[in-house]
């Protein structure tokens, strides 16, 4: 893919979102902010439940969210020619390894065009969990993701416990996956 091409991507994803955002407005799913914004002493933190999605993952088969309920999941969009995405992945392949049952990770590829990428890339990098292909729907229902990488941390009751835009590395999911067990 030319640099061209990869920047009318972006963009195509970027304006995706912003349509996402600006037609549903926000979707509750910064729950970080909105954890902090409440007293904690005398108030309880608002539950957001995950969005259920169906999508299709590599092998043509459909995969559903709910599907999981009982494990954690981290819901990652993410694309093959994003560089912190690049990044990313290996690290979520030594969770996976690591957590093995109880974790399961959703990679929701964003790229567009040309899909054949998509399972060269999972062979490439030894992808161990579940990838999917996006869906402007399911990137709405997600508050509009407003860049990626992009990770939701859904807890064994089906609600989202974080958010992140961005790679914050192999110590922050430790962190939360030691949170939820």
């Amino acid at each position: 893919m030319t640099g061209r091409t990869k920047l009318a991507v972006f963009a195509a994803i970027v304006l995706i979102a912003a349509i996402g955002y600006a037609f549903l407005g926000n979707t509750g799913m910064q729950v970080q902010s909105e954890q902090k914004d409440q007293d904690s002493s005398t108030a309880e933190p608002k539950k957001i439940e995950a969005p259920d999605f169906t999508m299709k993952n590599l092998a043509g088969k459909d995969v559903k969210l709910s599907d999981y309920r009982g494990k954690i999941v981290f819901i990652n969009f993410w694309a093959t020619w994003c560089g912190p995405c690049r990044h990313e992945v290996p690290i979520f392949v030594d969770l996976q390894k690591e957590y093995g049952d109880d974790l399961v990770i959703l990679g929701i590829s964003l790229d567009q065009g040309d899909l054949s990428v998509v399972p060269e890339f999972a062979k490439e990098y030894n992808i161990n969990y579940e990838v999917l292909y996006g869906t402007p729907q399911v990137v709405a229902a997600y508050g509009g993701v407003q860049g990626i990488p992009t990770t939701f941390v859904v807890d064994r009751d089906g609600y989202v416990q974080d958010g992140r835009v961005g790679f914050p590395g192999k110590d922050y999911f430790d962190k939360m996956i030691k949170q939820l067990m």
